[in-house]
């Protein structure tokens, strides 16, 4: 699928994330009702399952520190160099205070799939919708042909059951050849299907039974919830653990009927009711899978479990508190998605979770005329700080903090610095160093060190140089390319001044390139390239970035760092 717009390719990144996504709930999900078998009663069980359903067809959820999948897209700094020495503030010697780190990629298995999977997957997705279609299509023609039932009785006792439920839809009846046990059929105006036979060799009490049963399944909502799996199915076809939640999902939607029917049902009728099961099960068999029929029946040995579940149901109005406590708790951490920090694009403007940000600063990093008679540097993060301390770092004639003038708070977010400057001169003013780090917020966090560099008006080229930012001038490949070769083996950077030996590849996920074991990013002897050993896969999208504000280790020779660049490509 060559060339095709970007609405495709999100699609398909959305789609093989969120299969594997509900993959891990499943899994979660098992262990759930393993370890609390007896606190689940059958409609939690079944609402365990409904995470799953969410976790597919959700187009998009709300980032959370707390989700689940942030372990599997975590970001660990290792470091690329030795780390800087210490420094001291307001007058002492500074070394390079900017930390130089490169990402671990995380642990998430890439997700990206060629054109061959694609046309695989539409493939599965067009036949099996097709044949649902057809068949769901033939049986609700033929059920309009039917003659509905007529009898007094079973529909004043139809009636009377739909009041006990508290279920005002119109229902109609039709008995029927072209199902071989009772079920729900449609999705507005659902009728419900009898076997033909089963009013004439069924009590009236047991079709009490049988209508409770089908009339819990309106309550609960199993008509539309039986659609909505079925697009999960045409969508996620080739997941196996779909299927089996499927599967899982309509036998505790029996048992939450079962149980939904005799919360309504009379005292002691546990027996009869299990005995009506058992009466359908001989006489009749299991429905046909169509997304608008809902039935009563399941294997035989899905019914040994239902049976033994009637026999033990005692009525109840308590919630359960490990049920609800389990069933919140899945749903914080599984349908929501890590905090946008945690991928390729660390650019958001603010982490809470993070450590505190520059906003912006007086002057700013690369200024170069800045006027000599300026008094105060500043700096600004994006978080109330604590004011009871800071670490300007720095010292000799590249630091111009006054001995007679101490830094003071302006507010809880800005910090100034009292300064006295000359004419044509180079300035480097540290941000904490690694040993010196009291610019914290007001939760403790520490701001990653960092330098403001500047020049005063007057200075020459060559102090110039020292305080610009370093500038990208080569991309191999270029940034936004759609056609590259999937063999490449290596990106490569290049910049215009000569850089230091750090660097910072940012990013993290499925759109992060994958590094070969045991190859490690360098830079080439004039320290002008920085390469990324790589491998990359056909017809996929990647995304990363170089440096972040909480990643800088792409910095020049003398300190500057790179700003954060977003840096995309597509494989042919």
């Amino acid at each position: 699928m060559q060339g095709e717009p970007d609405f495709v390719n999100g699609f398909f990144s959305w789609l093989w994330r969120a299969s594997w996504e509900a993959s891990v709930i499943v899994l979660l999900v098992l262990l759930v009702q393993g370890l609390l078998r007896q606190q689940l009663s059958p409609r939690w069980r079944s609402g365990l399952w409904v995470l799953v359903v969410l976790r597919l067809v959700l187009p998009c959820s709300v980032r959370s520190p707390i989700s689940l999948y942030s372990w599997f897209e975590s970001q660990s700094p290792v470091e690329a160099a030795p780390p800087a020495a210490d420094t001291r503030p307001l007058g002492a010697k500074e070394s390079d205070p900017l930390a130089v780190v490169v990402p671990n990629v995380g642990l998430l298995a890439k997700a990206h799939a060629g054109p061959v999977l694609r046309w695989a997957w539409l493939a599965g997705a067009l036949t099996l919708p097709l044949c649902l279609i057809i068949g769901n299509y033939r049986l609700g023609r033929r059920v309009r042909e039917q003659r509905l039932v007529t009898d007094g009785a079973v529909l004043s006792l139809l009636e009377d059951c739909k009041q006990e439920m508290g279920v005002r839809t119109p229902l109609a009846v039709v008995e029927t050849d072209l199902v071989a046990s009772p079920s729900l059929f449609g999705f507005i105006r659902p009728r419900l299907l009898l076997p033909s036979g089963l009013t004439r060799s069924f009590s009236l009490g047991e079709l009490r039974f049988v209508f409770l049963h089908e009339l819990a399944h309106v309550k609960r909502g199993d008509i539309p919830m039986n659609w909505l799996m079925t697009l999960t199915l045409m969508l996620h076809w080739f997941n196996p653990l779909v299927w089996y939640a499927y599967s899982r999902l309509r036998v505790e939607r029996e048992l939450a009927c079962d149980a939904l029917a005799l919360q309504q049902a009379r005292e002691a009728e546990n027996r009869p009711y299990g005995q009506t099961m058992i009466k359908l099960l001989e006489g009749f068999s299991r429905p046909a899978v169509i997304p608008g029929l809902v039935g009563i029946l399941e294997n035989k040995t899905q019914m040994q479990r239902r049976i033994s579940m009637i026999a033990k149901f005692k009525r109840t109005n308590h919630w359960s508190v490990a049920a609800m406590t389990a069933l919140a708790s899945l749903a914080l951490v599984t349908l929501t998605d890590p905090p946008a920090g945690n991928g390729a694009d660390e650019a958001a403007p603010s982490n809470p979770t993070g450590p505190p940000r520059i906003l912006s600063s007086t002057p700013r990093t690369g200024d170069t005329e800045v006027d000599s008679g300026l008094q105060q540097v500043t700096v600004t993060f994006d978080r109330d700080m604590d004011t009871g301390g800071y670490s300007w770092t720095g010292g000799g004639p590249e630091f111009p903090g006054r001995e007679d003038q101490r830094p003071q708070w302006r507010d809880k977010r800005t910090c100034v610095l009292p300064v006295k400057l000359e004419a044509a001169h180079y300035y480097r003013v540290g941000i904490n160093a690694p040993s010196f780090q009291n610019f914290r917020s007001a939760t403790g966090m520490a701001v990653i060190p960092t330098a403001i560099q500047f020049t005063t008006k007057g200075a020459s080229l060559e102090l110039k140089r020292k305080a610009t930012h370093p500038q990208i001038v080569a991309l191999t490949p270029k940034n936004g390319a759609r056609d590259v070769d999937p063999s490449l083996a290596e990106l490569r950077v290049t910049f215009n001044v000569p850089m230091g030996d750090g660097f910072s590849w940012t990013g993290g996920g499925p759109e992060y390139p994958s590094n070969p074991p045991g190859k490690k990013p360098y830079w080439t002897e004039d320290h002008l390239t920085c390469v990324l050993p790589v491998q990359l896969q056909p017809g996929s999208d990647y995304r990363l970035g170089l440096n972040s504000p909480s990643f800088k280790g792409f910095q020049s020779a003398t300190g500057v760092p790179l700003e954060p660049v977003s840096y995309r490509f597509k494989t042919k």
